[in-house]
């Protein structure tokens, strides 16, 4: 017997049973692609949370570098302000010390 068209219920079987595997091989292949695919995805991530991971590291360490800096300058000038005080106090020390004699003679003298 024919079916419509012309084709045999045979032919129309095969013809079905062939149009079943094209597709399972294009779902197989769909699949396939789409794991890749994923695979891929996953890989690219791993590699920018890497290279994140990296530039965070280091930042971190630029940052901690900037800051060892930053205090090193500022022990520097507040040893520079102490050490300019210091010498203001001995240089009003050095200047008042003759005074500083005369009365701690006359006072001596004074009490002889």
């Amino acid at each position: 017997m024919t079916a419509k068209g012309g084709h045999s219920d045979e032919n129309l079987l095969q013809l079905i049973a062939t149009k079943e595997k094209e597709l399972e091989t294009r779902v197989s292949q769909a699949r396939e692609q789409a794991r890749r695919t994923v695979d891929d995805a996953r890989r690219q991530a791993e590699a920018l949370r890497e290279q994140a991971r990296r530039d965070a590291a280091q930042l971190a360490e630029r940052t901690q570098a900037e800051q060892a800096r930053e205090s090193e300058s500022l022990a520097a000038q507040r040893m520079a302000q102490a050490q300019a005080e210091a010498e203001q106090v001995r240089a009003r020390a050095a200047e008042r010390m003759a005074a500083a004699v005369d009365l701690v003679v006359k006072r001596v003298l004074a009490g002889l």
